[in-house]
């Protein structure tokens, strides 16, 4: 199999969660990764969730690759969680619909990637959130759930 040696350029892929028996299930989200090779297989970008189900806003890449392992942590500007009826809305929203009160919207905790090239073109793997605490701000802390699922992404270019 031919090697990959540089990850630059737009890469088009998707996304899914693994089920959550609270919570109704959910499509998978279409998104765009731009890539920024840089030194000794690090590399950063952007990401832009497109339809339903995906996160408003563009998010910061930063990775790392060693063909065929690529690894790579996703940072969203704002918070976005699945409500019970299975509404997309911003933790704030969630933090005040629950009574609370929360002054401005929150970032999002990291998203982390990590999978393998099956060829030059194509990648995939899994994604986690990690459960932990996220501050409201005013010394207050909500507790969020561990999140997964799959990811698969692919290239024109090779």
């Amino acid at each position: 199999m031919k090697k990959l040696k540089k990850v630059t350029g737009t890469w088009r892929g998707t996304y899914s969660y693994e089920p959550v028996e609270h919570l109704p299930a959910r499509d998978a989200v279409p998104f765009a990764l731009i890539l920024k090779q840089g030194w000794f297989g690090h590399f950063t970008g952007t990401v832009t969730d497109n339809g339903p189900g995906g996160m408003p806003g563009t998010g910061v890449i930063e990775g790392y690759f060693s063909f065929p392992r690529i690894q790579f942590k996703k940072l969203m500007p704002v918070c976005y969680v699945t409500s019970s009826d299975g509404r997309l809305i911003t933790l704030r929203e969630y933090v005040i619909e629950q009574g609370h009160k929360c002054e401005r919207d929150l970032p999002h905790p990291p998203i982390f990637y990590k999978g393998e090239f099956s060829s030059p073109s194509r990648a995939e793997g899994t994604w986690t959130i990690w459960a932990g605490p996220v501050s409201l701000g005013d010394g207050r802390t909500i507790q969020l759930p561990e999140s997964s699922g799959g990811w698969s992404i692919e290239s024109n270019a090779t």
